[in-house]
């Protein structure tokens, strides 16, 4: 019966980006340039009927249909059905309308609005973590988004990437970051500068692009060829869980090696990684 549906709920984004409409219009349908902003993998079999598959590995992947293709204008998404029944992705969601993801690109004094909506998620206890999740990091992969295309365009991405269990209760977990090295962001806003050295040794600084304690933080890194930090904490099955990414640009093989090794000692001693947990799963 229709009345046993259960009931879904959407969220929308919005962002303008200085950049040519068939530059945001290949950033979002091509796999090359999907992983120079959004995931760590990418394939795309563009058109209506077409596939595309995003991963960020560890479980981390997503599948859906091209239900609507109109180059520079629209894209719609529908997630397919999940490979297994695991996590929030299961039962409960084989019974109402599939996932979408629908973008829509405009014009405005020659900048390009991009817009996103995506609907159709359960409203559920159980999702509350997914949709309070893919809300704010949609927001944030629009802000890397923005810094691709103004900043880096054409050019490839290194990421160093972190998702664990951070070991701490939702706000401990926030309050660590501070107190292991971000200290001089503590009290920042959007748009603020920041300066300071890791115990890495590494010297970090730029500007604060956008702020939301206790569960989000982006900022640039100037000095590290420009590039773009997110950081996130989720909670999911009462578990607090740290997303980090540094997204780096023009820095060769050796360089990047390096620079991993000393932020993943560093991060290390702010959030000691326990291999025994389960690392989280996501829909997207």
């Amino acid at each position: 019966m229709e009345s046993d549906k259960p009931e879904t709920r959407s969220h929308s984004h919005e962002i303008e980006i200085d950049a040519p409409i068939e530059h945001v219009w290949k950033a979002i349908t091509d796999a090359e340039e999907l992983v120079r902003w959004f995931s760590e993998e990418a394939k795309v079999t563009p058109g209506v009927g077409g596939t595309f598959w995003i991963s960020w590995g560890e479980g981390q992947e997503g599948l859906n249909r091209i239900e609507i293709w109109e180059p520079e204008q629209r894209l719609r998404l529908e997630k397919m059905p999940p490979q297994s029944d695991e996590g929030p992705d299961s039962a409960k969601a084989a019974l109402i309308a599939p996932m979408a993801q629908e973008y829509t690109l405009t014009s405005r004094g020659g900048k390009t609005v991009l817009r996103l909506i995506h609907s159709n998620i359960p409203n559920s206890p159980e999702w509350d973590g997914f949709y309070d999740g893919t809300n704010k990091g949609w927001d944030m992969f629009f802000l890397g988004l923005r810094h691709y295309l103004t900043k880096h365009y054409g050019r490839p991405r290194k990421n160093i990437l972190v998702m664990q269990p951070a070991l701490f209760e939702f706000k401990k977990a926030w309050d660590k970051l501070f107190e292991g090295g971000f200290s001089a962001l503590s009290n920042l806003t959007s748009g603020d500068r920041y300066s300071f050295a890791t115990s890495a040794g590494d010297q970090l600084s730029g500007e604060v692009v956008s702020v939301f304690p206790p569960k989000t933080l982006c900022a640039t890194v100037e000095n590290i060829n420009d590039s773009f930090l997110t950081v996130a904490f989720e909670e999911m099955a009462g578990k607090t869980y740290l997303y980090l990414t540094l997204a780096t640009f023009g820095l060769n093989d050796q360089e990047f090696e390096s620079l991993r090794d000393r932020w993943t000692t560093w991060l290390k001693q702010i959030y000691p990684f326990d291999p025994t947990e389960a690392g989280p799963k996501s829909v997207c």
